[in-house]
């Protein structure tokens, strides 16, 4: 028979057996808090590629928007000019030679505006033309191509940024503003449009109103329009800004964006990241 454990024993393999649960709780929590911070990091990864994803997409719908602008433009614009331009430059021998200075003068004026046009066009085209005006000049530039079609009546107030913006949210709200004009153009059947871009201490605002249709239950709905709205708001929300869109029929579309911290010593991957 086995003598019964003594007192002694009976303490080792108690305190063994505590020292052995507690050493299998703490690796069960490190394993634990191991798994956590892999699922973390995994998280912070699959938004980054995300956030990359989007941007890189972003730019490629600006670029695709722009090389449209430009053909309209080279279509309505600079190529109605060269033909008026040519007319003016024609001679007839019945027209007094005073008509002909002056018809030769307004040609040249012409086409030095088309020049002018030309070179912006150029510019607009070049993959880091948005970070070398920045947002406020993008913004003033688009206007002045509406304001040639003669299509809309035309009210702006945009300041200068007071410190530098940060790239990628500067490229999501050009787009933003860009998808706005977009929509306007194609579907509000307006004639005025309203542009503010207002830069605060810690915010920026950018506003666009119009005064067509309004967005109706059909247009929220329409694969283009609908799209173009949902992905307006799915931009605003990865910049942690805040997007109001109020419509009504028959009396127009305002589209209010309020970005906190939009200069480039504060990004939203960045924000995210130290959480």
């Amino acid at each position: 028979m086995h003598e019964p454990f003594s007192e002694q024993e009976l303490i080792l393999f108690a305190s063994t057996g505590i020292i052995l649960v507690l050493i299998i709780l703490v690796v069960a929590a490190v394993l634990i808090q191991h798994k956590r911070k892999f699922r973390h990091r995994q998280r912070l990864a699959e938004v980054k590629n995300q956030y990359e994803k989007t941007i890189l997409e972003t730019e490629l719908k600006i670029k695709n928007d722009t090389l449209k602008a430009v053909s309209r433009n080279l279509h309505d614009n600079i190529g109605s000019n060269i033909s008026t331009a040519m007319l003016l430059l024609y001679t007839d021998e019945q027209m007094a030679a005073a008509e002909r200075e002056t018809n030769r003068r307004e040609a040249l004026h012409m086409l030095d505006g088309i020049v002018d046009d030309l070179k912006h066009l150029a510019r607009s085209l070049s993959p880091a033309y948005l970070s070398d005006i920045g947002l406020t000049e993008a913004i003033r530039q688009r206007i002045q191509q509406l304001e040639k079609t003669k299509k809309y009546q035309l009210n702006c107030h945009l300041q200068e940024a007071p410190s530098p913006l940060d790239p990628e949210k500067q490229l999501i709200l050009y787009y933003i503003f860009q998808e706005a004009i977009n929509n306007i153009n194609t579907h509000a059947m307006a004639n005025s449009i309203e542009v503010t871009l207002r830069y605060e201490k810690d915010e920026l605002l950018l506003l666009v109103k119009d005064n067509g249709i309004g967005i109706t239950t059909a247009d929220a709905a329409h694969p283009a329009r609908g799209s173009g709205l949902t992905s307006m708001s799915r931009q605003a929300a990865m910049i942690q800004a805040s997007l109001q869109i109020d419509s009504h029929q028959q009396e127009g579309t305002s589209i209010r964006l309020r970005l906190p911290h939009p200069y480039i010593y504060d990004t939203g991957i960045h924000a995210l990241q130290t959480n």
